[in-house]
Parts: C-alpha cells; sequence; structure tokens
C-alpha cells in the first residue's frame, strides 16, 4: 500500500490543502503511479501528502466521485481496473460534449462574439511541442487544446459535464502512448477543428471534433485491449462517431 512522497508541481502553489491533495492524487491515479487495482489508505495518502486527514478525506470524495477509487470496507481505497467499456462510455460521452462545444465556439465566431485566436495558438503550441518528441508534453499540450475549445464555447453547462468527464477519462488517454502513430494524426484532425471554428461553420467543427475524439477511441481500445486479461466478453463497439446527428440550429 501507498506510503510514499508526492512530488511537488508548482502549478499547486496557492492551493487549498484539499483542492492540492485531489489533484496530487489524481494526477498519482492518470499517470499510473498509482496502478490500476492499487489499493492505497487514507493514512498512506495524507503521510504521502504531509496533510492532515481532513482535508484528504474531501479529496477521497471527489475522487470516489469520479469513479477513480473504490472503497473497501476494513482494506482501504483501490483504483479499479482500466476497463474497456468505461472508456466508450467516457469517450462516447466526451464526443457528444465536445462536438457541442466545437459547433458552439464557431457560432460564437461567425457572430462576433469571440475570437478563435487562443484555439489556434493552442494548436500551434501542440505542433511545437510535437516536434520535441516528449510524450508527457505532448499529452499536456493536448489536453490545452481542449480546455481551449471549452472556454472558446463558453457554455458553462457543457463545460461543467466536461471538465468531470476529462478528468475521469486522463488514465486512457496515456494510453496514447503505446500508439507511436497518434500524434500526428492528432495534429491533422485539430487543424480541421480549428479551421471550421474560424469559418465560423458550426456544423462542419461538430462534425470534425466528433470524429476526432471517435478516432482517438479506436486507438484507446485497440491499446487497451492488448493490456487487458482475456475475459470472453466482446469488446464494445467503438468506431466512428456515435449517434451522429447535423447540427440541430441549422435549419431545414
Amino acid at each position: 500500500m501507498i506510503e510514499r512522497p508526492f512530488p511537488f508541481d508548482a502549478s499547486d502553489t496557492g492551493l487549498s490543502a484539499a483542492e492540492r491533495a485531489f489533484r496530487h492524487v489524481w494526477r498519482a491515479i492518470s499517470q499510473g503511479a498509482i496502478a490500476p487495482g492499487e489499493l492505497v489508505t487514507e493514512e498512506g495518502l495524507a503521510a504521502g501528502l504531509s496533510i492532515s486527514r481532513t482535508p484528504l478525506r474531501d479529496a477521497v470524495q471527489r475522487l470516489e466521485a469520479l469513479g477513480l477509487l473504490v472503497r473497501e470496507p476494513a482494506r482501504g481505497l483501490r483504483v479499479p481496473p482500466l476497463d474497456l467499456d468505461e472508456m466508450a462510455q467516457l469517450s462516447a460521452t466526451r464526443e457528444v460534449l465536445e462536438g457541442l462545444l466545437a459547433a458552439q465556439a464557431a457560432r460564437r465566431v461567425a457572430a462576433g462574439e469571440a475570437d478563435a485566436a487562443p484555439l489556434r495558438a493552442a494548436h500551434d503550441r501542440l505542433a511545437r511541442v510535437m516536434r520535441i518528441a516528449d510524450a508527457d508534453l505532448t499529452l499536456a499540450a493536448g489536453l490545452d487544446f481542449h480546455e481551449a475549445l471549452r472556454r472558446l464555447a463558453d457554455n458553462r453547462a457543457a463545460a461543467a459535464c466536461h471538465q468531470q468527464v476529462l478528468l475521469a477519462f486522463e488514465r486512457y488517454r496515456h494510453l496514447a502512448r503505446g500508439a507511436a502513430e497518434r500524434p500526428e494524426h492528432v495534429l491533422a484532425e485539430h487543424a480541421t477543428v480549428v479551421a471550421a471554428i474560424e469559418a465560423g461553420d458550426a456544423a462542419a467543427a461538430e462534425r470534425a471534433m466528433r470524429r476526432h475524439i471517435a478516432a482517438g477511441r479506436d486507438i484507446y481500445a485497440s491499446v487497451l485491449s492488448k493490456t487487458l486479461p482475456k475475459t470472453g466478453r466482446p469488446s464494445p463497439k467503438t468506431h466512428g462517431p456515435i449517434g451522429f446527428r447535423r447540427d440541430p440550429y441549422e435549419t431545414s
């Protein structure tokens, strides 16, 4: 069971003890430092973070709500194993949300309510980072792009749901490390999304974003299916955008 110190992250400066604890443990789970199936205790986590049990308990409750920790009576907390069905469900939800965000961003640009420059800048940063060939930096820059889209869309309800889905999905996103060809495809897919949003084409932006998320889901499923023990259960169908419909704001 884990009772080791957690690395300090400069971005955590100024946060409450509970928020720091949440971010540290979330990163450890997402990046595999606390492995799927590993058992931890509140005492061990608190010791590793050098904080009291009260803020740690708040962080644990948030992680339980995300499905990243499961309480086992008289034993502690376990990180649930990676699961194809969970990955597919989270990704399908993310696909719908990000399609909505992309369409909303395009409409705001078309109406002159927003400037797509920050999204273009995030895309350009990702292109520069990819040339360094650092997997961690590439994943971080990729996440920045999707967060820039969320800000550009300015849809509070969708943004709140999107943030929770990304927090739960992050440990699956790291599976992209096992697909060497994925980064180049990501860049091309992002470019298509950015171009549609800059053009103010909501329908094209939604289509492009949903196809991007669906393509990632296929990669994650492929990598995950090679690492999980065989259960005899068929893999979930993950190919293609889930239930794509034309932009509901389009006229007939």
